[in-house]
Formats: C-alpha cells, sequence, structure tokens
C-alpha cells in the first residue's frame, strides 16, 4: 500500500565499502577497543557510562606492540564476493576474535570509534561480515540506537523510564570486527507484555523503533511497516518470546481458547 511507512534505512543504498586501515590506524584501534571495560551489569545502572581506563603504560606498549590482524578472523567458506579489485570483499557466516566465535544474528556490544569516558559501547545485530584480501575483518549490523543518543524533532532527544531500554532501527551501521566486545542480549516486548524481571532475563529491552531520519519513534508493531520490516521484527519477537517460558504459556493459552471458540460458533 502507497500509506505504508518507509523507514529511512542504509539498506536501500549500496556504496562502496570502506578502505581498510593502514597498520598505525588498526594498531591505534585497537588498543583504545583493549582501554574499555563494560560490566553487563551497567544495564542495570542508569547513567553509568561504562569505561574505564587502563593504568598500566607497560599493558599498552605491549598491544602497541602486537601483530595487526591477529584478534579478528572470518571463520568458515566463502559464502559470497562483492565487489572487485582492491574494494572486492569475501563474505563469511562468522569470524572469531578474541577467543570468541560469532556469527550473523548475534546481538553484540560494540566499543565506541573515539575513547572517552562519557560513551557508551553501542548495540548492534551482527546482518554481514566482510573480509578483505589480506584478512581486515569488518561487520555490518542493524544500529540500536539509546535513548539519549536518539534526536527528535524540534530540538533534544527522547527519554525513557527504563534504563535497560534501547531503540531498535532499520539502519545499518558498519564496524570493525576487533571492536566487538562480546555477546549481549535484547528482548523485544510486545505492547500487550510485561518487560521481564531484570533478574530472571538480564539484557536490554525494546519497545520502539527508531527512525533516524524523521527522528520519530514507532510501535514495535505499528501495522504501517512494509511486509518484510514485519517479518525482520516478528523472527525478533518470537525469539523473545521462546526465552520467556510465562510468554509461551500465555500464547499456548490464548491459542487454545481461539480454536475452542471457532469450534462454538
Amino acid at each position: 500500500m502507497s500509506d505504508r511507512r518507509s523507514l529511512s534505512s542504509s539498506d536501500d543504498a549500496n556504496p562502496p565499502p570502506s578502505p581498510p586501515p593502514t597498520t598505525d590506524e588498526a594498531r591505534e584501534w585497537r588498543r583504545k577497543r583493549k582501554m574499555i571495560v563494560y560490566d553487563e551489569e551497567d544495564e542495570e545502572k542508569e547513567g553509568d557510562q561504562a569505561s574505564s581506563p587502563l593504568n598500566n603504560d607497560e599493558e599498552e606498549d605491549e598491544d602497541d606492540n602486537e601483530e595487526v590482524g591477529d584478534d579478528a578472523k572470518p571463520i568458515g567458506n566463502v559464502v559470497r564476493v562483492s565487489w572487485k579489485g582492491k574494494s572486492r570483499r569475501n563474505h563469511f557466516k562468522g569470524f572469531e576474535a578474541d577467543g570468541i566465535s560469532y556469527e550473523l544474528e548475534d546481538t553484540v556490544l560494540v566499543s565506541p570509534e573515539e575513547y572517552s569516558m562519557n560513551l557508551r559501547p553501542s548495540v548492534a545485530i551482527i546482518r554481514d561480515i566482510t573480509a578483505t584480501e589480506d584478512g581486515f575483518v569488518t561487520v555490518t549490523g542493524r544500529r540500536f540506537y539509546w535513548p539519549h543518543m536518539a534526536e527528535k524533532e524540534p530540538g533534544g532527544t527522547w527519554e525513557s523510564s527504563e534504563a535497560r531500554e534501547l531503540f531498535y532501527s532499520f539502519n545499518k551501521s558498519e564496524f570493525r570486527a576487533d571492536n566487538v566486545m562480546h555477546k549481549c542480549r535484547v528482548h523485544f516486548i510486545p505492547p500487550n507484555k510485561k518487560i521481564p524481571s531484570s533478574k530472571e532475563h538480564p539484557g536490554f529491552i525494546v519497545r520502539k523503533i527508531y527512525d533516524a531520519k524523521s527522528k520519530k519513534l514507532s510501535e514495535l508493531l505499528d501495522n504501517d511497516y512494509e511486509d518484510f520490516r514485519k517479518r525482520e521484527i516478528d523472527v525478533l519477537v518470537q525469539k523473545t518470546v521462546t526465552r520467556i517460558p510465562d510468554w509461551e504459556e500465555e500464547i499456548r493459552s490464548g491459542a487454545k481458547e481461539a480454536m475452542s471458540s471457532r469450534k462454538t460458533v
């Protein structure tokens, strides 16, 4: 339908990939990444900025002497190839960094592009994993927004009463695989469901979708999305449902009631 909402998304464009960093740039990137420490318990603490510097100069010197490219490595066979020449990219289903394996559709914390005590890590769902011919790995993912980072019209930013809340978006975010900190969990909460206990179900929560172009929020299950957007959200909500037994029981009970009512009609 012509009136369906079309959210801004870099999926609609297909720009050439960013050039890989020089040796010095990659080494500095890794050094900054290792300076950031993030505790998942900070998800429960509103206002914590979740970063702290290392105080050992020797550790920094050791990082500077490490060989670039050792941290992140693609896993498995090449599933497809894009671009040509110097821009050629091999696509994979997974990669390994710091001894941890990551795959497509994993939700991860990503360290900030610039080291700062005032910046939180970002959150993304891995949608694509590429590597250059020399093995430099880049990740493309669906981006989440912290409420205080989501601008609104005519000014200011959006707010949330929940310290764990993030806004989902259909925008892509490209980042270096070396900057992935660790996996995390995000619960997609439909309007008719209560927010699960943080003790029983730790992790972030999503109840709204943010459009960075219009700077507006919309409901998670808005009927105005294109069909493929609806399917994307349905899959994410269903993953949350399978993690929360109470929700599954409610859904089964609701389905039984619906079947009974149809039989009696």
